[in-house]
Formats: C-alpha cells, sequence, structure tokens
C-alpha cells in the first residue's frame, strides 16, 4: 500500500483554483480567505489574550498549527471526505458529494456543542432532553447555513458575519405573536426563553484536552457583543479556555492579557424548543415564575457574582455580563 501510494497528493482541494477553480472559479477564489478555510475567529481570540500577533512567535504558530490546524477545511473536507479532525477516509468513494453530509461531515467538526445539542444526544443526562425543533421536523445544517456562508465569510468572529444566520430570517412578524414576545423581543435572545440547557467546558489544555469535566447547564447574561448583536441579554456559555491553557506549546506566559476577553461567551446553543423550563409554566403563573425568581446561586439561569466568585482569576474579564443579584424586573 504505502509502494503504491507514493508521491500521492492526499488533499488535492488544498489548493482550491488549482483543484476546483476551472468550474468554481468564485468559490475557488473566496474560500481560502473564508473562517473555515483560515480559522481567523480562532486566531484573533487567541492573539488577543497574548496581546500579539501569532505571526511574531514562532513556537505560538507551531503550536497552533500543530493543536488547531487539525479544525482547517478544505473543499474535500466538506464534500469528499471526513475532516482530518476525526481520523478523515472518504464517504463515498471519490466522489463529491454537492451537500456535506450532516453526521460526517458539519458534526464531524462542530460536534462536541452543536452536533450533540441539535440531535438531542443529552437524553441520558437530562429527563425530557429533546433534539432541536428543527432536527426533529428533518432540518439539516443547510436548513439556516448556506453556502454563501460556509463559502465566503471573512470576519474577525462568526457573529460578526453578514452571511451569519438569525431567527428573524425565517420568524417573521413574531414580534407581537404574544404578551411575552412583545414585552422581551428586544431585550432578549431568542435562546434566552426557548434554548434547553446546553454543554459548558473549562481548563483545557493544549495538546492534552479538558482538565475539567463538562457540564450541562443554562446561563443568561448581558450582552458581551453589543455591535454585533442587539439584545441586552443573551445566552452565554463557558468556554474550554484557562490562563495556561497554551503552556503546552512551550511559550512563557502565552496568555498575558487571558482577562481581556470574557470566558463566558455570547452563544446560540442550536437545542430549540417552543416549550422550556422558562416558556412552560404552570397554569395561572407568568414567566416571572419560571425564569425572573430564579435564585442568585451557580445553579440559577442567571450569570451572577457567585459564579465568577467560583474562578477567581475570571472575575475581571466576565463582570460586565453578570447579572446583579435582585430579581431582574428591569431589561436595561
Amino acid at each position: 500500500m504505502k509502494g503504491a501510494h507514493k508521491g500521492l497528493v492526499v488533499d488535492p482541494s488544498a489548493d482550491p483554483e488549482a483543484a476546483c477553480g476551472t468550474c468554481h472559479s468564485e468559490i475557488a477564489a473566496a474560500f481560502p480567505l473564508s473562517m473555515h478555510a483560515t480559522l481567523q475567529g480562532e486566531l484573533n481570540m487567541i492573539e488577543a489574550r497574548a496581546g500579539h500577533s501569532l505571526d511574531h512567535d514562532p513556537d505560538m504558530v507551531a503550536g497552533f498549527d500543530a493543536s488547531c490546524s487539525g479544525c482547517h477545511a478544505t473543499c474535500g473536507s466538506c464534500h469528499v471526505s471526513r475532516p482530518k479532525s476525526v481520523g478523515g477516509g472518504l464517504i463515498d468513494s471519490h466522489v463529491f458529494n454537492r451537500q456535506p453530509s450532516m453526521v460526517d461531515q458539519c458534526t464531524a467538526c462542530h460536534g462536541s456543542r452543536v452536533g450533540e445539542e441539535y440531535r438531542g444526544l443529552h437524553r441520558d443526562e437530562i429527563d425530557g432532553y429533546s433534539g432541536d425543533a428543527h432536527y426533529l421536523s428533518g432540518g439539516k445544517c443547510e436548513m439556516c447555513h448556506g453556502a454563501e456562508e460556509m463559502h465566503t465569510t471573512q470576519a474577525e468572529h462568526r457573529y460578526a458575519a453578514d452571511t451569519m444566520p438569525q431567527c428573524i430570517d425565517c420568524h417573521e412578524g413574531v414580534e407581537s405573536a404574544n404578551t411575552y414576545h412583545l414585552m422581551h423581543m428586544e431585550d432578549l435572545s431568542c435562546q434566552v426563553c426557548h434554548s434547553q440547557d446546553y454543554k459548558n467546558c473549562a481548563s483545557c489544555h493544549v495538546p492534552d484536552g479538558l482538565d475539567e469535566t463538562s457540564w450541562l447547564g443554562f446561563k443568561i447574561g448581558r450582552n458581551p457583543l453589543p455591535d454585533y448583536r442587539e439584545p441586552a441579554f443573551v445566552t452565554l456559555r463557558h468556554i474550554p479556555i484557562s490562563a495556561d491553557t497554551y503552556a503546552g506549546w512551550g511559550v512563557e506566559d502565552p496568555l498575558a492579557y487571558y482577562e481581556s476577553l470574557p470566558t463566558w461567551k455570547y452563544t446560540s446553543p442550536h437545542n430549540i424548543q417552543r416549550w422550556t423550563a422558562r416558556t412552560e409554566v404552570e397554569d395561572g403563573d407568568s414567566c416571572a415564575e419560571a425564569c425572573h425568581n430564579t435564585p442568585a446561586t451557580v445553579d440559577g439561569w442567571f450569570l451572577r457574582q457567585v459564579d465568577l466568585d467560583a474562578r477567581p482569576d475570571e472575575s475581571l474579564a466576565n463582570e460586565a455580563y453578570i447579572v446583579p443579584d435582585s430579581v431582574p424586573t428591569a431589561w436595561d
């Protein structure tokens, strides 16, 4: 086998203009600059916490290439094979499929959070947990995420992209659908009311992975991306980072500006349901009983000071996004 494959070009579409550009010239020209190809969003976050460009630090570049570039996508890793990050391998011999496989390609990379939540794979951990309403109705990733977003998106991060889908793209006119929408539509992201619990991670270290077990939970906090998304309050997810996450790259003090960005980040859980623990209440009760009156504890739905106290080295990074311990009667 080794002899027969000597000199084989493993991934011809790594040069998309040469491999695919004859027929798909516009896509082939745009894709090398896209977020899927460059991982620019991830790079920007690392550079912000490091306080400098990775280009000026060969050790950081080498570490990034070794630990992160497995998620870098080529045309083939979406249309002909499984991503390298999950072992690779052809999906359907050498056939290029126009529509990527949700399981073998999309959630092969975006699996531990998006994929598990979308397909309702936390049923064994939480009674009543369900797949996303769109998934249960037969919807696959391309229902919301179109080809233009996949092929051409260039942005500081995904929420800054014009191609990023929003619920209102399909659900027009819901602002006045019921009393709760009239009260909260401008203040709350849709996920605040309509998401189920989702996965949170912390203390990841390259190249070994998580030092702390992930957990399922739900947090509402102030919007850390007001320049890109309008709601005052959104769902926040704890990300797998710590001050010494990249120490394994052999770089001294790799994240000198660790607290310059929140570790509780804006998130859009892919586990939407019409009726959730915040929208389904006892007869005669309002959503205040299910949501507003949640206790100010680590188990409560709002990001509170107690959550920051649990991780003191992250307090400064997140203090602007917590909800005061009082009952949130005013959304301002």
